[in-house]
């Protein structure tokens, strides 16, 4: 079995968190801009490293793992624990719309159904649709990663760089030069819309050894950070609407940004956390991603959430929305039928390591050494 990452855990924390901001700050991101505007724009010019992050990770723990050569391991084990939430959440999701647009019906559900086959019921889904793939692909990426040479990684690494380094020159410079960036070539090297390059990216930063000076990295991630933010800024000034040209997910700013902040708790939170136990939030956190957006379009739709205007309203929001979502995972985790649908975990695993019963066995145990 192998070491437990520690500092994979606040990652996903930080990951998890951003997501749902990210999806929040939408709404005020696309009204005038101001003083609120600003400070919205700047976290979630960092929110939007939440997808390469998990990408990333994926990325290392899967393409480092010699079991990844195992195709009875990948249909056994690891496709399931992805496909099956995918499938329950893509119907719940087809459910609480047809009944929002009050037209349910059994064909209308059929349809819905069907449509989902190519294209994601709800947008974030997207997100599962890649990964799976890339999971069916990893026995041939962890195999031929393994037979490269030193020369051949660094060939790897130089076409990554390739195509992030085309996104972040398209995002600055003027239209009238797209045409000389946009070669053909790095458009069929961007596999899978770029996050093949994340995926493979992770790999490669989670065994590098060598440590980077840590003010160098956070220099780095500053510098990036505020290219990010005020290149938003003022691309939306200038087209008039939000443009995220800079907030790019695949490639680009953003990838350096996550590169950078994946190595900065590589090299300083390799520790673990023992709040986590109290508040296991990482086991939960595919459920949280999957679950949180229909949780907002309920709000929403029942009036809870009306107006986000400021800061402070994006920031409560996500902390309410995030909350709630993990509440509802950690419930549904209690439940022998639902736990592996809605969260992906056994419910065994969930016993272990999440659920209800899981804290419950912690407080009883907790009291019982005390007394």
């Amino acid at each position: 079995m192998k070491k437990h990452i520690h500092y994979f855990d606040y990652l996903r924390i930080i990951a998890a968190i951003s997501v749902v901001y990210m999806h929040i700050a939408a709404i005020p991101l696309r009204s005038t801009l101001n003083t609120n505007w600003h400070i919205i724009n700047l976290f979630t010019s960092f929110a939007f490293t939440a997808v390469p992050l998990f990408f990333m990770m994926s990325g290392y723990l899967v393409l480092s793992d010699e079991r990844t050569l195992d195709i009875k391991l990948l249909f056994k084990k690891r496709l399931p624990h992805l496909i099956v939430p995918l499938i329950a959440y893509t119907v719940i999701a087809i459910f609480w719309k047809l009944c929002r647009a009050d037209d349910f019906s059994l064909s209308s559900f059929y349809t819905a159904l069907i449509s989902s086959l190519s294209q994601p019921a709800w947008v974030h889904f997207w997100y599962m649709y890649t990964l799976i793939a890339l999971y069916c692909i990893s026995p041939i990426i962890c195999a031929a990663l393994s037979k490269l040479d030193k020369n051949g990684h660094i060939f790897i690494i130089c076409i990554i760089a390739l195509i992030s380094l085309r996104s972040a020159l398209q995002a600055i410079l003027p239209d009238s030069l797209d045409a000389l960036l946009n070669l053909d070539i790095i458009n069929k090297l961007t596999f899978f819309g770029g996050h093949l390059g994340t995926f493979i990216l992770g790999y490669y930063l989670g065994r590098l050894e060598r440590k980077i000076p840590m003010p160098l990295l956070i220099l780095c991630a500053c510098i990036t950070l505020a290219a990010i933010t005020f290149g938003t800024y003022h691309l939306t000034r200038q087209t008039g609407g939000y443009n995220q040209a800079f907030q790019n997910q695949s490639a680009g700013f953003e990838i350096l940004l996550a590169s950078c902040i994946f190595l900065i708790f590589k090299q300083s939170c390799d520790y673990e956390c023992r709040i986590l136990k109290y508040v296991p939030v990482i086991p939960l956190s595919l459920a949280i991603y999957l679950m949180h957006n229909i949780v907002i379009s309920v709000l929403e739709h029942y009036k809870y959430i009306t107006e986000i205007v400021t800061f402070f309203d994006t920031a409560l929001i996500t902390a309410i929305i995030f909350a709630i979502s993990y509440f509802i995972a950690k419930t549904l985790a209690s439940l022998p039928l639902l736990c592996f649908p809605i969260t992906g975990l056994t419910f065994r695993s969930a016993c272990s390591s999440c659920n209800w019963i899981y804290t419950f066995k912690n407080i009883f145990s907790k009291n019982t050494t005390s007394q």
